[in-house]
């Protein structure tokens, strides 16, 4: 992001709105990217951070996390299934951790994101001001709409799930990661590192469709390999 020219932080939802009318204008979650590009620019961060959406709490059968919760909140909160904790708690940096908020990490959508892989499969749903709410994995393939604001993420927070991961070395990203739960009988998972967006897959049939990028860390086939290695091994993790 380049150097901001001016910074807002209003105290209602519909004041920040307001505000995100202008087309130079864009919202401040974690701020993990502030002035990182060191170019000049007319560009205005609307800061979220007093609006209070950072609750993370039960509400009736499934939890609503708040956007501007951070991932170290998610990672300590009792209302927050313990499998997903731990996949929050290595979301990222410590550092980081206190700063990056969950709306944040969902708008940016990146595809080796394990924490949007657990959200995919917990069923979460993504509120929004100025757009109807809808399902992350829709919302991962068409990006926020525009003039929309993420307040909040809900997930059920019930059944059993497990994660497996191959990387380089342990601090870093997985280059594929596999998240599997099961509820009610019903299974989910999800893949990182094969496309843009972390992607929900045929539990059966892991790399079905799948065309996957390649990078120096490895080729489209060595992915589609662990694809079907890891989405088989995190499946029999949770029979």
């Amino acid at each position: 992001m380049p150097l901001i020219a001016a910074y807002h932080r209003p105290t209602s939802l519909d004041v920040a709105m307001d505000l995100l009318q202008a087309p130079n204008r864009i919202v401040l979650a974690g701020g993990t990217v502030v002035n990182a590009d060191r170019a000049p620019s007319d560009l205005e961060v609307v800061d979220l951070q007093s609006l209070g959406l950072d609750t993370i709490e039960h509400d009736g059968d499934r939890v609503r996390i708040g956007a501007m919760a951070t991932l170290a909140a998610g990672g300590d909160a009792d209302a927050v299934p313990a499998w997903m904790r731990t996949i929050a708690r290595a979301e990222a940096p410590s550092t980081l951790r206190s700063l990056a908020t969950i709306g944040g990490t969902v708008a940016a959508g990146s595809g080796e994101s394990l924490l949007l892989a657990a959200l995919l499969v917990a069923d979460a749903r993504v509120e929004l001001a100025g757009a109807e709410q809808r399902g992350l994995a829709e919302l991962l393939a068409t990006g926020v709409p525009e003039g929309a604001v993420i307040t909040a993420v809900t997930i059920d927070p019930g059944g059993t799930a497990a994660e497996a991961h191959t990387a380089r070395t342990p601090a870093d990203a997985p280059i594929v990661a596999a998240v599997a739960r099961t509820s009610n009988g019903t299974t989910a998972l999800a893949l990182t590192g094969v496309a843009d967006t972390p992607v929900l897959v045929d539990p059966l049939d892991p790399s079905a469709g799948l065309t996957p990028p390649a990078d120096f860390r490895g080729t489209a086939e060595y992915r589609l390999e662990l694809a079907r290695i890891l989405g088989a091994r995190a499946v029999e993790a949770i029979r």
